[in-house]
């Protein structure tokens, strides 16, 4: 089971990196506090998309999520992925829909 999630994982960070030149995973705790919603524990899949909206993008039969984020001053909005949009927020469930864990990637599109 962790092999396919490490599989399926680099499969989402490759081809995010295909359609950009740099793929960094945000570590940056500034950034990072931005989505801190996320960070507490047993987090629902209700609680995010009541938040979020629908995920952009899903994997694994909804398993793994991904939104595609603007950064507009002191908060990330969901937005289409385009010229202002350059984050993306991967979310991977459990089988409970509680966040197992997540991350902020930046995928350098408006760099």
């Amino acid at each position: 089971m962790a092999r396919v999630l490490a599989l399926l994982t680099a499969l989402v960070l490759g081809a995010l990196s295909a359609c950009s030149t740099t793929v960094e995973r945000v570590s940056d705790p500034n950034e990072l506090k931005l989505l801190g919603f996320l960070q507490g524990n047993a987090i629902t899949r209700k609680e995010i998309e009541a938040r979020m909206g629908s995920p952009g993008a899903t994997y694994e039969n909804g398993r793994i999520v991904t939104y595609t984020l603007a950064k507009r001053g002191d908060r990330f909005e969901v937005a289409p992925a385009g010229p202002q949009s350059h984050y993306t927020v991967v979310v991977v469930y459990r089988t409970d829909d509680t966040v197992e864990r997540w991350s902020l990637v930046d995928t350098g599109f408006s760099k």
